[in-house]
């Protein structure tokens, strides 16, 4: 194989001793539990108050008045070390049931907090802290100043205290309070026994605290929403933290289920590279990102398709992806991988990667398959050829999410306009439109439209055309998941703003 660019031909050297490494983790908590009865790595969950296991899953409250529970991680998180100023990253993906049982009039929700450890019990017991606090130690500041949270609401109930801006069921973030920063309306059905998913990411070289979750629209059609805030937690939370879901009823009830729960985060001693954001100005950096994509390409040809079992790395990001001094990319962190036979190709399990980078099909059935893996990779090959992140809320409107708005350029014919600004525009026009056209096509909403990583491989290596993508995104639909998954669905992929 040659590439047609002259550019790239001594580069190209460097790609035959491509290795494929996997690096030291620089996981500090790792877990996924698929079934709350079973304990792993011999650190249980912790319950208290009304929370019970209820076969494989956690029940916060059962359905009745006045009650509180939490499950929070028996290990607290080291979130930030003041000696280095660092600051942890973490992924939180969960799964969670709210159920009035068919009652019309229901309160009061569930969160997911991070806080000082040991954090006291809601005395006395009312729903409005949704497990957490009571409204009486809400207005005590020495109780606040000495116990702190950051806390992400599912609310179900519009307390008018704290709820001003929001509209019945919303998503909220609260800092050390229980009136969220920044809240989002929630379409959710709580009177029908429905499973919600929910992905919390907090990037600590950004400060950006995002939230992805699920609700269905008005004709009951799964959709995906998102909300985020940027905040330095350091500011906010001491250098250790518990971590975990609580969940309350007040005056009025309804059933709080906890169904799964995935967790990973990162050492605040860790520095992790990332090639869509390199340091400094490198006069090669043009041809470095046509050399990451092919190498990264060619480390998923052999985790999908060349070893004895296919391996679904099911956590490919930019962060997991660092360069040698020879410009050989190395995919690392594999704490999510999982190996299924070549013939299936796919596992469901709990919700596992990291917002920005998962397939729709994936936030919305837990269904790791070949397709959500290239799916991330397209993401990964946009962060490369744009050089910027997935989202980036202080973009301009029509900027914050990349896709959408490299989508808009391919079908307004400039895509060359999405290339990295910081290259100056020194760069080979068609090395850089197929690098850009190639993680479109991965990214393509619809999985049964995305490409094999061969494909991928031949198109990059000038072997093969380029794809003939729409013009405009395409709206998200999958009346079925990959291989044997045999539920029916469909989704929009909007978002709907508070």
């Amino acid at each position: 194989m040659v590439f047609q660019a002259p550019k790239l031909r001594i580069i190209y050297l460097l790609i035959s001793i491509f290795l494929l490494l996997i690096n030291p983790c620089a996981t500090q908590i790792f877990f996924n539990y698929t079934d709350f009865s079973q304990t792993i790595n011999n650190k249980p969950i912790i319950r208290t108050g009304n929370a019970t296991i209820s076969g494989s899953v956690i029940q916060l409250t059962p359905d009745e008045v006045d009650n509180w529970g939490r499950a929070t991680y028996s290990e607290q998180m080291h979130l930030w070390d003041e000696k280095s100023e660092k600051v942890a990253s973490f992924t939180s993906n969960f799964s969670f049931i709210i159920y009035s049982q068919g009652k019309y009039r229901y309160s009061d929700g569930i969160m997911f907090f991070l806080s000082t450890p040991n954090f006291p019990a809601p005395k006395p017991t009312d729903g409005a802290g949704l497990g957490l606090l009571s409204r009486r130690q809400m207005g005590q500041p020495s109780f606040l100043a000495a116990n702190k949270f950051v806390a992400v609401e599912f609310d179900t109930f519009r307390n008018e205290e704290f709820d001003l801006d929001s509209v019945g069921e919303h998503v909220g973030i609260n800092i050390n309070n229980m009136k969220s920063e920044i809240s989002t309306p929630w379409y959710c059905t709580i009177t029908e026994n429905r499973t919600y998913s929910a992905s919390i990411n907090y990037d600590s070289s950004t400060q950006n605290l995002s939230v992805t979750f699920t609700g269905f629209n008005y004709d009951n059609t799964p959709i995906q929403q998102n909300l985020s805030l940027v905040i330095n937690l350091t500011d906010h939370l001491p250098e250790s933290v518990e971590f975990g879901f609580s969940a309350s009823t007040g005056l009025i009830s309804e059933l709080h289920i906890l169904s799964t729960w995935s967790f990973e985060s990162t050492s605040p001693s860790t520095i992790q590279r990332s090639p869509a954001a390199p340091v400094g100005k490198n006069k090669d950096e043009p041809k470095t990102k046509l050399v990451v994509g092919l190498s990264l390409a060619s480390a998923l040809q052999y985790l999908h398709e060349e070893w004895e079992q296919c391996v679904l790395h099911r956590d490919i990001k930019s962060s997991n992806i660092l360069l040698d001094s020879n410009l050989n990319a190395k995919l690392g962190d594999f704490g999510l991988a999982r190996l299924v036979d070549h013939v299936k190709g796919s596992q469901t399990s709990a919700l596992a990667g990291t917002w920005g980078y998962l397939a729709p099909e994936c936030i919305m059935s837990g269904r790791a398959s070949k397709e959500t893996d290239v799916y991330s990779f397209g993401i990964v090959v946009l962060e490369i050829a744009c050089g910027r992140k997935p989202a980036e809320p202080d973009a301009k409107q029509d900027e914050i999410i990349m896709l959408e708005w490299v989508w808009e350029l391919y079908g307004a014919r400039n895509l060359l306009k999405a290339a990295d600004p910081r290259l100056g525009g020194d760069f080979d026009e068609p090395q850089m439109e197929r690098l850009i056209a190639v993680g479109l096509w991965c990214a393509h909403p619809d999985y049964n439209a995305r490409p094999s990583i061969r494909k991928v491989i031949h198109v990059l290596d000038f072997e093969d055309t380029l794809p003939i993508l729409e013009p405009k995104l395409p709206v998200t639909t999958f009346l079925s998941l990959p291989s044997t998954a045999s539920t029916s669905s469909t989704s929009k992929s909007e978002n709907h703003d508070a």
